[in-house]
């Protein structure tokens, strides 16, 4: 008898565990299909346009540096390598973002 209940309990168990395997494969699957689905973005839909930035910078300040982003292009401004502001723009040439950097003790923070 007990030998039956032992058994009894492993075909329950593999068959949960069996279940489980399934739907974490048909999850799977679905997850690739939603990723296929999706169009993907090429170099002619964001770089084929002309890219035009006005960008207004104050007397002895100079761009530190540009960085690609996802949605756009980072921009460091600073004097002497202190960095005052970083401006993301997007690909059309707006301004998405502004972040003035303010210090209050000029030696206690880094010249970036």
């Amino acid at each position: 008898m007990g030998i039956l209940i032992i058994i009894g309990l492993i075909v329950v168990v593999w068959k949960v565990i069996d279940l489980a395997k399934q739907k974490a494969a048909r999850e799977k699957k679905e997850t690739i299909q939603q990723v296929q689905t999706l169009e993907p973005v090429t170099d002619t839909q964001v770089f084929g346009k002309s890219l035009v930035h006005d960008l207004s910078l104050a007397p002895k300040e100079k761009i530190l540096e540009m960085t690609a982003a996802a949605n756009g292009l980072w921009i460091r401004i600073g004097e002497g390598g202190s960095t005052s502001r970083i401006i993301l723009k997007d690909f059309a040439g707006k301004t998405i973002g502004t972040i003035n950097i303010k210090r209050d003790d000029e030696k206690a923070v880094s010249a970036n």
